[in-house]
């Protein structure tokens, strides 16, 4: 996919790559998102979950799980029968 450059709570920049992206989920800081990565690591940088997907181009619903995320992609969805 792509990739992109996120500043962490350290105000140090890092660059992450969208396929080795596992999972996103909130941080314990407000603001922000832990990135799960397939080699067993995960990083810490700032922005929603929602935000730092949208970055990389990751399709939320398959990296964020709702019960873990402050903006809860369900209210993004609009339920009208």
């Amino acid at each position: 996919m792509g990739k992109a450059t996120f500043e962490t709570p350290d105000e140090q920049d890092i660059e992450v790559d969208s396929d080795e992206v596992v999972r996103l989920a909130p941080g314990r800081e407000e603001g922000t998102t832990i990135i799960e990565l397939d080699t067993d690591g995960e990083l810490v940088v700032i922005g929603t979950a929602l935000e730092v997907a949208a970055e990389l181009g990751l399709n939320p619903l398959e990296y964020i799980d709702a019960e873990d995320d402050d903006e809860s992609i369900e209210d993004l969805v609009d339920d009208d029968d």
